[in-house]
């Protein structure tokens, strides 16, 4: 039986740094993860005056093709398509052998 074939790269088009926090509430250097893909999310908002989610999305990086990869823990910060996001939660998408094939990270 064969596994899940990896995101294609054409299918990444964006890049994302990332800063792992430190148990002393400081963060680390940042570190490049190449060939990813940020989704933004759109919702709305009770108040009219207010953005409703200043660029909260998900991002959706891929075990093989995205150069870097890594298991991003929540608590991160991100900066990717522009802006610098908190990491909500990170979810490992496994294919049937238990690898993982990509991690789908909410930012927000």
């Amino acid at each position: 039986m064969r596994s899940v074939r990896p995101i294609p790269r054409a299918a990444l088009p964006d890049n994302m740094t990332v800063r792992v926090p430190l148990a002393d509430s400081t963060f680390e250097e940042p570190v490049l993860i190449c060939y990813v893909r940020f989704e933004r999310t759109d919702s709305v908002s009770d108040d009219e005056h207010r953005s409703a989610d200043a660029g909260a999305g998900t991002v959706f990086v891929d075990a093989v093709n995205s150069i870097g990869a890594f298991d991003v823990p929540a608590g991160s910060w991100v900066a990717v398509g522009g802006r610098s996001l908190f990491v909500r939660s990170v979810h490992r998408c496994e294919d049937l052998f238990g690898r993982v094939h990509h991690w789908e990270i909410k930012v927000g």
